[in-house]
């Protein structure tokens, strides 16, 4: 090499090597075969079988829609476990919830704790605690309806308050804490909102959850019906997952709620009640002794218990009236409890009314009850049925806007009324056309009441009042009855397709593992209002693969024709360690009379607890000898002391220790006095 070119050829070697010095963060991914966001994605949750965590009972919510069973009332075979919501001040009480769903809840904290911190977490994440990484897993696969809806089975939560104030809720991504959470609100099936959930919680259960909120929602300012869905999922990872609590029917208005706690000659006739509406403005009560009003009063009484256990917003709710002397003759009489709301001015009849005096002589006249559970524009329909009547049939009063309508018998055939002993015989239903004064378009109210025999008081019966408004699609209706390792059984219908077969689709852990139709023949559907015809039943051979000695969830979605989201007709666990005992319960009591124990929040006509006399509103004391309703105590370290006996435990400890067939003896409190009963777990009453 000449002398002449040596120099130059040196100096331009060293500043190719201090450029690409700079320059390293740009070429080096190439040269790996990699880039930023590939190389972020370095824990992927793998699918899980829990597709949402449980929930708390902790926060008051209008309703709970997915109640999935052709029965209501005493008949409901799948009962609401108490609120979709969850509170960091108490332990996840609503494992009876997903047990109303046919899960049995078990631990649901690690995952929640668990996971690699994702980069870029959401606001809030200089509160979170360093957590141990895990091992890459493979990226699901989105799983696709029919609907293209897509399913993240990573994401769980819940939608907690729909009101015309806020619409309010929490997401979780159980393998990725920290990630960023994203909810779609649909109102009426349309797209509203999108929100970013940015208010962290570690939550002493579930481990990091995300609170979301929409305050003011325009859409729910006007005084019409509104159905909202709540859709939650990952701008970096396919799908959608539906939360708990979605769909909520948003009504005109909250109605009044409150209790009948007491009504005896020691303690009076006492209780609480309050307008969600208006918490801040006491409600005026009716009190009505045999149908006639005794008394007029204010909800204005303080008892701090109601505060305390967060069963109203407000401790200056309470009402206490003196034991009328007209009680006092010797003969039997109904007690009823009426808050007027304080905007309609309408009445509604509190829980735990109405109370049958006890009687001293003379003969009883037993209330009667039933339920209001199908209201579209093809029927109304429901049930009710008196005891003193024994095989004979009642009447039923159907209310539109707090006009008289119909009056109509309730005397058409429901097979499940009688399959699961609830009445002696199955000729106690009633269906009628839906009337053309529901099909105008605008929002209407719909009671349904029970008439007395031989006389006395008429009874608003179980899922009434409803709101209506004509919709231009009717979803599917259906339920999930039971679930094991030969069969799952339940039944799907579409008012929309008349006589013809509903598609389900069936969910093993998180994965969609088949379709089909709905298309068994089910002779008890006939004249229940729920089909026009019988075949409209399911009983599926659930793959062999669930038969390996493990727990699987198995959810079932009935397909909405022609469009639009599918019906939750529930979720059941199967396996080895799947135990029920035929009750569910809630960690919130509800009755100010009794300080510690399990609020029994719906029994199951179908199983042994129903028909050993347990009911809505018991409290449970001890199981196995064992006090309930006691919360974890952990010391300095994290390490239990003592473990807990609240719902999610009750659940833990069945399906640990207990078998289907397995007698269980447990001690219930009822309006100041305790009963003892045995209960066979898991087995089924009736055909």
């Amino acid at each position: 090499m000449s002398k002449g070119l040596k120099w130059p050829i040196l100096l331009l070697a060293f500043g190719a090597l201090v450029v690409a010095g700079f320059t390293s963060e740009l070429w080096l991914p190439l040269l790996q075969g990699g880039d930023d966001a590939a190389s972020n994605r370095t824990n992927h949750a793998p699918l899980t079988a829990e597709l949402n965590p449980s929930l708390d009972d902790d926060v008051l919510t209008e309703e709970d829609s997915r109640d999935a069973t052709p029965l209501s009332g005493a008949e409901r075979e799948h009962g609401q476990g108490g609120s979709v919501g969850i509170d960091s001040g108490d332990t996840a009480g609503a494992a009876g919830k997903a047990e109303a769903a046919g899960s049995d809840a078990g631990p649901v904290g690690a995952g929640g704790a668990g996971g690699a911190q994702a980069a870029g977490a959401a606001p809030g994440d200089e509160a979170a605690k360093e957590t141990p990484a895990v091992e890459p897993e493979p990226e699901p696969q989105p799983i696709e309806t029919v609907e293209g809806q897509q399913i993240n089975p990573n994401i769980g939560g819940a939608l907690g308050e729909v009101s015309n104030a806020r619409i309010k809720g929490w997401l979780q991504d159980k393998f990725e804490p920290e990630a960023a959470l994203y909810v779609e609100i649909l109102i009426d099936d349309k797209p509203a909102y999108e929100l970013r959930a940015d208010k962290r919680q570690q939550h002493k259960t579930l481990g990091v959850i995300w609170w979301f909120e929409q305050e003011q929602p325009a859409e729910l300012q006007d005084a019409e019906k509104h159905t909202i869905r709540a859709l939650a999922f990952r701008k970096d990872q396919h799908g959608k997952t539906e939360l708990r609590g979605s769909p909520r029917v948003k009504t005109v208005g909250n109605y009044p709620r409150g209790k009948l706690e007491e009504a005896t000659p020691e303690k009076g006739i006492s209780g609480y009640a309050w307008d969600p509406d208006s918490a801040d403005k006491p409600v005026k009560l009716v009190v009505r002794i045999d149908g006639e009003t005794v008394s007029e009063l204010t909800a204005n009484g303080k008892n701090e218990e109601l505060k305390k256990r967060k069963i109203a917003p407000t401790e200056t709710c309470a009402f206490s009236l003196p034991w009328p002397k007209s009680l006092n003759d010797g003969l039997e009489h109904t007690v009823q409890v009426f808050a007027v709301d304080n905007e309609a001015g309408t009445e509604h009849e509190v829980d735990g009314s109405p109370r049958v005096v006890d009687s001293r002589s003379g003969l009883a006249n037993a209330a009667p009850f039933g339920g209001f559970d199908i209201c579209n524009k093809v029927v109304l329909a429901g049930w009710a049925w008196d005891p003193d009547v024994a095989t004979g049939s009642i009447d039923v009063e159907i209310w539109i806007d707090n006009e008289l309508f119909a009056q109509v018998p309730a005397n058409s055939k429901r097979d499940t009324l009688r399959n699961s002993k609830v009445t002696p015989d199955p000729y106690h239903g009633f269906v009628t056309t839906t009337p053309t004064a529901l099909l105008d378009g605008a929002t209407h109210t719909v009671r349904v009441y029970a008439l007395n025999y031989p006389s006395g008081v008429k009874v608003e019966v179980e899922g009434s009042p409803k709101q209506y408004r004509l919709e231009e699609n009717t979803p599917p209706m259906g339920g999930f009855w039971a679930a094991d390792d030969n069969t799952l059984r339940g039944w799907a219908a579409d008012p929309d397709l008349n006589t013809e077969a509903c598609d389900i689709e069936i969910y093993i852990d998180g994965k969609l593992w088949e379709k089909r139709k709905a298309d068994r023949r089910e002779d008890w559907l006939i004249g229940s209002g729920f089909a026009p015809n019988a075949e409209h039943g399911f009983a599926i051979k659930p793959p062999d693969f669930v038969k390996d000695g493990e727990t699987h969830d198995v959810q079932i979605l009935a397909i909405n024709y022609p469009e639009g989201p599918p019906k939750d007709l529930g979720t059941r666990t199967i396996g080895v360690n799947s135990t029920f005992c035929g009750f569910w319960t809630s960690d919130k009591l509800l009755d100010t009379r009794v300080s510690k124990g399990l609020y029994v929040t719906s029994v199951s006509p179908w199983y042994d607890a129903y028909h050993k006399g347990v009911k809505e509103g018991d409290v449970l004391l001890e199981y196995d000898g064992i006090v309930a309703g006691t919360a974890e105590v952990k010391d300095k370290d994290g390490k239990v002391t003592t473990p807990g006996t609240m719902t999610t435990d009750l659940r833990i400890w069945l399906n640990t220790n207990k078998k289907k067939g397995d007698i269980v003896k447990f001690k219930f409190w009822r309006d100041g006095e305790t009963y003892e009963v045995e209960i066979k777990m898991g087995v089924i009453i009736g055909k």
